[in-house]
């Protein structure tokens, strides 16, 4: 109780608190009013078609991943270490819009090839070009420019007007089961509004200019980048690959199913995600390990009280969620609550303590040695794949992306403690 007290004095007393509030904030905001929209849409649409719905997003989360380039991780670092010269945050604003404008084109360009030329997307075209308006949005959201400044309170509110909006027209518009089309629509209206208004804060409050391409600039942010780029892609490769493949191999009815429990699996580590994002910049920043492991512990602590409670009431909160008709993702939901235990500390020492203390290569490459694997094996075992082979497979990957992570762990303790001998 001691240790929980004192870190929340210690957050409470500087930007790091306020900033992981306003992160907590957007995270929650962005999960919990659509979530708000499950119960709804689940009998609305009915495990198939929700399963559509859900397919769409995973492809949008790749083009996504595709257009970013590892830019909210190295961008956020760049912002915080510059933030005192207007200039240079005028130059790297600028170039990573530029850098992204061209990416949008590509990734656009990719989804119609594959939306015409593969069957199982083409069936449901108009969906798919309804839904890239999430990768605009979150494209226009200069996310990684608010971390690097601390400052988040902003987006937040903007997150809130832009999800409310969303959250309304799902119950106004989606009305049957053929409306399923309209829902990455929606999605899309939401992701947009919300990435135009956090730009107009960017100038308003901050005074950011855009400034013409330079090519220096531009070689250094991609070089910069290019390992977050590989490490975000391969996590996407084992996380939104797990309910594309599902919904290719088995259908979008198990999609559906799939989703449903991962829904609730993210409904439930929710508060890592804005925590290690605010933590990123601060350790980078103040080194504070004292601090992080008192935080490390905490999380612990919840995560398994969390995750115990889910798995002994998962058919009770599917149901009562979804509906009836997913009531095979309960199992699932089970398995998930073992992988909390595995991907929350995985996590937390990532980024936030060997990203930022200049251990990036375990945090990075943990994901793609770990993906490579994922996805070779959902390859092997396309035809012999079920849902429930998919969780064990993701247990297995998340096991080896924190056991990578632990001997990164174990490789600083080492050399701080060789640092702390020499002075």
């Amino acid at each position: 109780m001691f240790h929980i007290k004192n870190i929340y004095q210690r957050f409470s007393k500087n930007q790091l608190f306020k900033n992981f509030v306003s992160l907590f904030s957007l995270q929650g905001i962005n999960l919990v009013l659509p979530f708000l929209t499950l119960p709804y849409l689940g009998r609305v649409l009915g495990a198939e078609k929700y399963g559509v719905v859900l397919m769409v997003y995973a492809v949008m989360q790749y083009l996504f991943v595709l257009c970013d380039y590892g830019f909210n991780l190295s961008a956020t670092k760049d912002v915080s270490i510059y933030r005192e010269d207007k200039q240079k945050i005028d130059s790297i604003f600028s170039n990573i819009y530029y850098i992204k404008l061209v990416l949008v084109l590509i990734a656009f360009l990719l989804l119609v090839i594959c939306v015409f030329s593969v069957e199982a997307l083409s069936d449901h075209k108009l969906a798919y070009l309804f839904g890239f308006g999430i990768v605009i949005g979150q494209v226009l959201n200069p996310i990684w420019f608010f971390q690097g400044m601390e400052n988040m309170k902003y987006m937040t509110r903007v997150n809130v007007v832009a999800k409310g909006l969303f959250t309304a027209l799902i119950f106004l518009i989606i009305k049957t089961e053929e409306d399923y089309f309209k829902v990455p629509l929606l999605y899309s209206i939401g992701f947009v509004i919300g990435g135009l208004f956090s730009i107009y804060l960017a100038f308003h409050y901050f005074d950011v200019k855009f400034r013409k391409p330079d090519k220096v600039e531009i070689k250094r942010l991609l070089g910069n980048s290019t390992q977050y780029f590989f490490s975000r892609s391969a996590a996407a490769l084992y996380t939104s690959s797990n309910t594309f493949i599902a919904g290719l191999a088995l259908g979008n009815y198990f999609a559906g199913i799939f989703g449903a429990a991962e829904k609730i699996f993210m409904a439930m580590t929710v508060v890592y995600a804005p925590l290690g994002d605010s933590l990123y910049p601060y350790m980078a920043k103040n080194r504070d390990l004292k601090l992080f492991k008192k935080i490390f512990i905490a999380v612990l602590l919840i995560n398994t009280l969390v995750a115990t409670g889910v798995y002994f009431f998962s058919e009770n909160i599917v149901v009562l969620i979804f509906g009836s008709d997913f009531v095979e993702s309960a199992s699932l939901l089970r398995l998930l609550c073992v992988l909390t235990v595995i991907y929350v500390p995985a996590v937390m020492i990532g980024y936030p303590l060997l990203g930022a203390l200049g251990k990036e290569k375990y945090a990075n490459y943990s994901v793609v040695f770990a993906s490579l694997f994922h996805v070779t094996l959902l390859i092997v075992l396309y035809n012999y794949l079920t849902v429930h082979r998919i969780v064990y497979l993701l247990l297995f990957t998340q096991l080896i992306v924190l056991t990578i992570r632990l001997i990164g762990v174990k490789k600083l303790k080492k050399e701080l403690k060789q640092n702390i001998k020499i002075n």
